[in-house]
């Protein structure tokens, strides 16, 4: 029996080490920002500087990042709304064909929450998994000159040049204000 357990311990031990080699290494929230056209409608795995607010929450790119998007004049912020699939939704920028993970997003909080998390001085880099959407006229979602309606990308404010329909997400990591 102490056998037939240690072997069934030993395949779950090597199947979880094969999930993770399996498993692409995540894009930055640059990277994603840069070749967006590239990874529009995709599954994606993409690792940020998570934000939040009355508006919902944001993955934001990190300090080291160079990269900016411009269209007609106008700048666009590193960040990629986050949202669940909703295939109720009319607007189909909600629809995905795949299940979210509410355990591991569940167990992910927990784990930030125990941190002592605060979100007036901490940060939480987290990876997310998910289908990557932007809008192929880009170019065409400004209004230069118009303040208030400056953007019209994902988000309620428009602010966002991609969204991310989550699947689920892992690796969190809180960062202290002080250590910024």
């Amino acid at each position: 029996m102490i056998l037939i357990l240690a072997l069934l311990s030993l395949s779950l031990s090597a199947q979880s080490v094969k999930d993770q080699k399996n498993r692409a290494a995540p894009l930055s929230v640059c990277e994603l920002i840069a070749h967006r056209s590239d990874y529009n409608r995709r599954m994606v795995a993409v690792r940020g500087v998570v934000k939040g607010g009355g508006h919902g929450a944001w993955l934001a790119a990190n300090r080291e990042c160079v990269y900016t998007l411009v269209t007609r004049g106008v700048e666009w912020p590193n960040l990629i709304f986050l949202a669940y699939p909703d295939n109720s939704s009319q607007l189909e920028s909600y629809h995905a064909d795949f299940r979210v993970d509410w355990r591991a997003i569940r167990r992910v909080e927990e784990e930030v929450q125990g941190h002592a998390f605060n979100p007036d001085t901490d940060d939480t880099i987290e990876t997310y998994e998910g289908l990557f959407l932007t809008y192929s006229d880009l170019e065409r979602r400004v209004s230069p000159g118009v303040p208030g309606a400056l953007r019209l990308g994902f988000g309620p404010l428009g602010e966002a040049p991609a969204q991310l329909l989550i699947k689920t997400v892992r690796d969190a990591v809180v960062v202290r204000g002080k250590d910024r």
